[in-house]
């Protein structure tokens, strides 16, 4: 939504709150994993609509010795990792064509083929950034190679998995659900073929907002301003190419002569 090039250009520098989300993020997705796993929406219906005796037909999975697949090794999907490892899941497979073979051995993954990943994991959780390469990286030749009891999860960007074809795929049972906080547009309509389905939970492209979270945004964004106030190359800076450029090298030189007068 910023235009960085037109941000280098004058000489102003775009700083994101790097890590602020990712426990959140992590935690949220690992809950709604939870929640599918033990078919938890359904087992409230059963109380609330008075049809305890069913309650045999919703037996439900544990995370233990289940297979995580995590797409994009970054901040949240190696927070994301830690997490399960403390529920036991195994293995853990990452596709992250970034990532080294060191960082996956830090995160307790295994860096895999996306095919690969797909074919094997019983939870999906799709969390690399929008980009070029990643538009439509989960269409339905993809979704077609997960077995029929897994289950993915996009807390990333809605564009990344193909929605129509999600939904066919969600429609005719050939994956055992989703749980989906992003969409193609936002916001969602209300008639969302999506929201028919009692395979898939859905939130507002929110749920990983809690205080805990905006007070982390809160903090990292005070870093890079004080960072800048310093007269010091900021946290989180996303055009580093603009530390090149005469015209901010002249804003910090500024910056530390006030500093130090």
């Amino acid at each position: 939504m910023v235009d960085v090039p037109a941000c280098t250009e004058a000489d102003v520098a775009l700083c994101i709150t790097r890590g602020a989300v990712d426990h959140s993020v992590a935690e949220a997705t690992l809950a709604w994993m939870l929640q599918l796993g033990h078919k938890s929406t359904a087992k409230d219906r059963l109380v609330r609509e008075g049809r305890w005796s069913e309650r045999d037909r919703y037996m439900g999975g544990e995370l233990r010795n289940r297979t995580l697949g995590i797409v994009g090794l970054g901040g949240i999907g190696f927070k994301l990792a830690e997490l399960a490892r403390a529920f036991g899941m195994k293995p853990i497979l990452a596709f992250d064509p970034f990532a080294s073979a060191e960082r996956a051995r830090d995160a307790g993954a295994e860096l895999v083929p996306l095919d690969r990943l797909l074919q094997e994991s019983d939870y999906i959780s799709i969390n690399c950034p929008l980009t070029d390469e990643t538009r439509n990286l989960i269409g339905e030749k993809e979704l077609l190679l997960m077995k029929p009891t897994a289950y993915l999860i996009n807390t990333s960007r809605g564009e990344i998995v193909n929605e129509p074809a999600l939904i066919r795929i969600l429609q005719e049972r050939k994956i055992a659900g989703a749980a989906i906080d992003v969409f193609e547009k936002e916001p969602v309509d209300a008639s969302t073929p999506l929201a028919k389905l009692d395979n898939v939970l859905l939130a507002p492209h929110c749920i990983a907002w809690t205080d805990d979270l905006f007070t982390e945004i809160g903090a990292v964004a005070s870093r890079c301003v004080l960072d800048l106030v310093a007269g010091n190359v900021p946290f989180g800076l996303v055009n580093r190419e603009v530390l090149e450029r005469p015209g901010f090298q002249k804003k910090l030189v500024r910056q530390k002569s006030q500093n130090a007068a």
